[in-house]
């Protein structure tokens, strides 16, 4: 009861009302300036257009096969704009079957810019590929003669397995993630 008593007679303090309508105020001001914040960093990001470029079937070899994207930031706000390096996924019909490596490398798009990041390449092994399509196995030599050939035209009919590629980043620190988009079949 001695407790109670005391934390009564100290909230009725004069000196503790006052702080507490300072803290009060500050805190509001706090979580106000926030919100500003995270609106702005919001508008700046919904600017920002983010694709990938030109993903690509590289090189079939022996070991796997590779397969090469870039990434374009379209700025077209006032503001500049921070993105982390993208990570770039391959999958097949919605299956992950490899991503890049993530950096905490951060790349900022001047106002009214556009970037494009350096190439990004994975190579998928043929035990990964042949999980995907039980008969893979089967074509490899005649994926390896199709692509020495340089006619990749065929290769995507030979798979017969669907290869799509997206990428996540964050854009002045809000998560995004792209459209999927098909590479073969």
């Amino acid at each position: 009861m001695n407790v109670v008593a005391k934390s009564v007679i100290i909230s009725n303090n004069p000196i503790q009302k006052k702080m507490n309508k300072v803290i009060g105020i500050a805190i509001a001001g706090t979580i106000a300036y926030g919100i500003i914040k995270l609106l702005k960093m919001q508008q700046v990001s919904d600017s920002t257009t983010l694709s990938l470029v030109n993903p690509r079937l590289h090189q079939i070899s022996l070991n796997g096969i590779s397969f090469r994207t870039e990434v374009s930031i379209n700025n077209t706000s006032k503001d500049s704009v921070t993105i982390t390096k993208p990570v770039v996924f391959v999958s097949s019909g919605g299956k992950p079957i490899a991503q890049s490596n993530a950096e905490n490398k951060l790349i900022v798009i001047q106002p009214l810019n556009q970037t494009k990041i350096d190439t990004i390449e994975l190579q998928i092994g043929w035990p990964i590929m042949a999980s995907l399509g039980s008969s893979l196995i089967s074509k490899i030599p005649t994926l390896v003669s199709i692509f020495r050939s340089g006619n990749l035209n065929n290769i995507a009919s030979q798979l017969g397995i669907p290869i799509e590629m997206s990428f996540t980043t964050y854009v002045n620190g809000l998560y995004y993630k792209s459209e999927v988009k098909k590479i073969i079949g």
